[in-house]
């Protein structure tokens, strides 16, 4: 559930992408929990990604949540975060202009 106050990014994108597949192919630790949520460790951090259009697998919009901060003294911004988090899992050149 999004609280009002967690930082949240929405991402739309024009072909449908498995979102999973391009967290494994990133690297990015992540653990399914159902057809449409997926948790995944980034940075130490805890997101949340949800396909808001499809599934998963075959989603044409996600967002992504800031579950939890990352755990060490890594200093950052929850936007930025949210923002290259999404820039690594699905590059720039890839979604809408």
């Amino acid at each position: 559930m999004t609280s009002e106050d967690e930082p949240v990014q929405h991402c739309t994108l024009d072909e449908p992408a498995d979102l999973r597949a391009a967290l494994e192919e990133a690297a990015i630790e992540f653990l399914d929990v159902d057809d449409d949520k997926t948790v995944v460790i980034y940075r130490s951090a805890v997101l949340i990604v949800r396909a808001t259009e499809g599934h998963a697998t075959n989603a044409t919009a996600f967002t992504v949540e800031l579950w939890e901060p990352p755990a060490d003294d890594f200093e950052y911004e929850p936007d930025e975060l949210l923002t290259t988090f999404i820039d690594e899992l699905i590059p720039p050149f890839e979604r809408p202009r």
